[in-house]
């Protein structure tokens, strides 16, 4: 587990909403070292991995998500049947991928700053904008709901906050900033904050 890592944040969120945060034993990794314990369960050396009780390793957050859905007793988190669920899910994938944009733009900015570089992680902030203008014409629909997508956003939207607080993404996207405050007062929410 990673404290920076949104995806481990999105998951620490899960397990929490399922009443199961007290049962995880977080084990804090950095990828990057590729250490032993974190590449022998997960080849991949990502977080978060979980190693389930009986050894099973679980990598990806949204798989990672899914298994937590078949343990604990708290709501379902991650739809899979229905046209509900799959809307969930697409939601869940444009979160995700946004988030995708905006880690590998963290990563790149501790590089030199060189012209293809930066063009490149222009570009990585101008995917977000358009995911998160795509939020801010939908997010009235989603109300108090809690699921994988919801989930994936709020963790996106702590992350831009956390690591790119110039940018601004509140500008403009006041329906997103209005749900975005709503629900980071969550327990879970608040429990997972990244550091300061």
């Amino acid at each position: 587990m990673n404290d920076a890592s949104p995806f481990a944040r999105k998951v620490r969120v899960a397990a929490a909403e399922r009443g199961l945060d007290r049962g995880i034993e977080l084990v804090r990794l950095n990828p990057h070292e590729r250490g032993a314990e974190l590449v022998a369960a997960n080849p991949l050396s990502k977080v978060p991995t979980l190693v389930a009780a009986d050894g099973t390793a679980h990598v990806d957050s949204l798989a990672i998500c899914i298994y937590l859905d078949t343990l604990g007793t708290g709501l379902r988190l991650v739809p899979l049947d229905g046209r509900d669920g799959f809307a969930a899910l697409q939601r869940h994938a444009l979160a995700d991928g946004a988030t995708d944009a905006a880690v590998l733009r963290r990563v790149e900015s501790q590089k030199s700053a060189v012209p293809d570089r930066l063009e490149w992680m222009e570009r990585q902030r101008h995917t977000i904008g358009r995911v998160l203008d795509r939020f801010e014409a939908t997010v009235a629909g989603f109300g108090a709901t809690m699921a994988i997508d919801t989930v994936a956003l709020a963790c996106l939207l702590a992350y831009l906050d956390f690591r790119f607080p110039a940018d601004g993404w509140r500008g403009g996207r006041p329906e997103l900033a209005r749900w975005y405050e709503q629900f980071a007062a969550r327990p879970s929410f608040l429990a997972t904050r990244f550091p300061e």
